[in-house]
């Protein structure tokens, strides 16, 4: 990929920046967006860049308006294969292992990788299915409540459905924080 350096003062360069940041763009993304907006206009096509030029990550907002950073870690051999079969288990690289790792002891907030997301999208399917089981269950009562009958709903079992999903997706969560490391959290 080839490289175009432009000298400005350094007010226009930390202003530049800024505007880069607000975007979640590098400043060099930024400044070749600007370049081929201002090459299609020499050309006569006066289309002006759409969100589509920019990566889907200049679309989410930083934290608080700060930009990520990187760490270089020094770590010994043994250390370092540990660190890729634990990545490896999540299906993630050694760098997102060790940036939640670090998400997860500061925010004491669950780190899901793909498995655990699949599982709390499984109870929260079977939650959808009690729901509108129930749903059913309150229109008929509604559309005719004199010839409802209760005799074959059992309520309890249905409050119990809901109790076991409810400890599964608790559990999902404290088992996600004790991998971590993170075992204070209620």
């Amino acid at each position: 990929m080839a490289v175009i350096g432009a000298a400005v003062d350094s007010g226009t360069k930390e202003v530049f920046e800024s505007l880069a940041r607000a975007r979640s763009v590098t400043s060099s993304r930024l400044a070749a967006v600007l370049i081929r907006d201002f090459i299609r206009a020499e050309e006569g096509n006066r289309q002006q860049t759409t969100d589509t030029d920019l990566p889907a990550a200049a679309h989410i907002p930083a934290r608080a308006g700060a930009r990520t950073e990187q760490v270089y870690v020094r770590i010994e051999p043994y250390y370092y294969d540990e660190l890729g079969r634990l990545a490896a288990q999540r299906r993630w690289y050694r760098s997102a292992y060790l940036a939640n790792l670090l998400y997860a002891h500061i925010d004491r907030r669950p780190v899901l990788c793909h498995d655990e997301v699949n599982a709390v999208r499984q109870v929260a399917r079977q939650l959808a299915d009690i729901g509108r089981n129930v749903n059913q269950i309150a229109r008929k009562v509604n559309i005719d409540p004199d010839h409802a009958d209760f005799s074959t709903l059992d309520f309890e079992l249905i409050r119990m459905l809901l109790d076991i999903e409810t400890a599964a997706v608790k559990e999902l969560v404290h088992a996600n924080l004790r991998t971590w490391g993170a075992t204070d959290v209620q």
